[in-house]
């Protein structure tokens, strides 16, 4: 049974934290916003399931990665270039077993929004 849309999401902010020396580069954050606000990401083995961030949800997964690295939040959503997939990006990620796809037109019910929004 694959994963939830939940459990993927923990699964991807989690494997955002093993990127190394990525992480310490400042150009590598606002490529990383651009590809997780919009795409659906598909992890390896789950059966099509997917996560695909809001362009909010982006900014905090990556500020949140900023923090873990005693590095201060930078103001990423709808600044531009959403649903890009850099090479880098897509290359770190295609590492950890994760794939990006363009975002559906409409609903998709493994869309997750920023944490402010889910907890209505």
């Amino acid at each position: 049974m694959p994963m939830s849309t939940e459990e993927l999401e923990r699964r991807l902010l989690n494997d955002l934290q093993t990127l190394g020396d990525l992480v310490e580069d400042d150009s590598f954050h606002h490529e990383l916003y651009r590809g997780l606000a919009g795409p659906r990401w598909f992890l390896d083995g789950e059966d099509g399931a997917h996560v695909a961030f809001s362009w909010k949800r982006a900014e905090e997964a990556v500020n949140n990665l900023r923090s873990e690295h005693g590095r201060a939040p930078l103001a990423l959503a709808q600044t531009g270039g959403e649903g890009q997939v850099t090479g880098r990006v897509a290359d770190a990620l295609d590492t950890l077993g994760w794939h990006a796809r363009p975002a559906t037109a409409g609903h998709d019910n493994s869309h997750i929004d920023a944490e402010h929004e889910r907890r209505g």
